[in-house]
């Protein structure tokens, strides 16, 4: 397991698009052919500047892969490289019409083989040695590369802001403008927009607190303040339980989850098989330890499930506002 690749998060670097004309002539016959504008943005603080619209795009990790599959770019994505979970049933036929790396982070001589003209990312990790290189190597061979707002300041950092779906609408509308395919951009951003606000119709849990357990027994994580779970928390109207804490997922020991004593616990659902990945081992140690077994929680069997890679920032967040919101009116504990 990769640490640094399950945790996400951070609302950073604000992204805008702004567009710089690089020429302008006529032809005798008045015809236009004045070079193309380019079109630049600036993410996390670089600016991802293209001439063309994309046509070979690399997408790494899952949120990445999926939110370019729901735009219905699959003729223009060169390669998929993602773990964990499979795409979201409805774009499985899509995903398997692509080129699918066998490992979530390929290396970078074999995503050059691929000859993309685009690298676009949700981790932070991806662009390091250790995931597959650093964001400057792509830009001087003149690849394009784009990562996620959300993991601008690494995992690691505190977040000096937290997250919104405003941040994951943002991030549509800039791939969509790389593309060039704004209309379905502002489709996808309406039709998530319009789920979210029908999930939470009517729904009043500012009595609920609510604690994302994501893996790990011994050394359990659960999410802080400013991740995706805080953007499923607050569209619920709900308490996130650790929304004091600035990291994405800190290191939480269960005697301080005691003391804060959550309403309902939300468990990630994994399939990796690490050490209290999957929901049952979870309900199993949470059920059988001495001090978790005393959680308000675990005596009421107030669980959640939903999918690990719905706790990331992705287009599933809406999903999981879906998931969490059914889940709360099913346990009877909102007002």
């Amino acid at each position: 397991m990769m640490r640094q690749r399950v945790r996400k998060i951070a609302g950073a670097t604000a992204i805008a698009a702004v567009f710089t004309a690089v020429g302008c002539s006529g032809s005798e016959s008045g015809a236009d052919d004045s070079p193309r504008a380019t079109t630049e943005l600036t993410n996390c603080e670089t600016t991802v500047a293209v001439d063309e619209p994309i046509q070979r795009a690399i997408a790494v990790n899952q949120p990445a892969a999926e939110l370019l599959l729901s735009l219905g770019l699959e003729d223009r994505i060169a390669g998929l490289a993602y773990g964990d979970d499979p795409v979201l049933p409805d774009l499985a036929g899509a995903a398997s019409r692509v080129h699918n790396f066998d490992v979530e982070f390929p290396s970078f001589e074999a995503v050059l083989d691929r000859e993309p003209d685009f690298v676009y990312t949700t981790f932070d990790y991806t662009f390091t040695d250790e995931g597959i290189a650093d964001r400057q190597r792509f830009t001087d061979m003149g690849i394009a590369t784009y990562q996620s707002s959300s993991e601008c300041g690494g995992q690691e950092a505190l977040q000096a802001t937290e997250s919104t779906l405003a941040d994951l609408y943002s991030e549509i509308e800039d791939i969509a403008t790389l593309f060039e395919v704004h209309d379905r951009g502002d489709e996808l951003i309406a039709e998530l927009r319009g789920r979210a606000q029908a999930a939470a119709g009517g729904l009043d849990a500012s009595n609920v607190s609510l604690a994302w357990w994501y893996d790990g027994t011994k050394t359990p994580y659960f999410a802080g303040c400013c991740g995706a779970p805080g953007i499923m928390t607050q569209q619920v109207g709900a308490q996130n339980a650790f929304a004091d804490n600035r990291q994405l997922w800190p290191e939480i020991g269960w005697e301080s989850v005691l003391d804060r004593d959550p309403t309902v616990l939300v468990l990630a659902d994994l399939g990796r098989g690490g050490d209290g990945d999957s929901v049952d081992e979870k309900i199993r140690f949470l059920e059988s330890d001495p001090v978790t077994s005393r959680l308000t929680a675990v005596r009421n069997k107030r669980y959640i499930v939903i999918s690990g890679t719905a706790m990331d920032p992705s287009i599933r967040n809406v999903q999981g506002i879906e998931q969490i919101a059914a889940g709360l009116r099913d346990l009877g504990v909102t007002r």
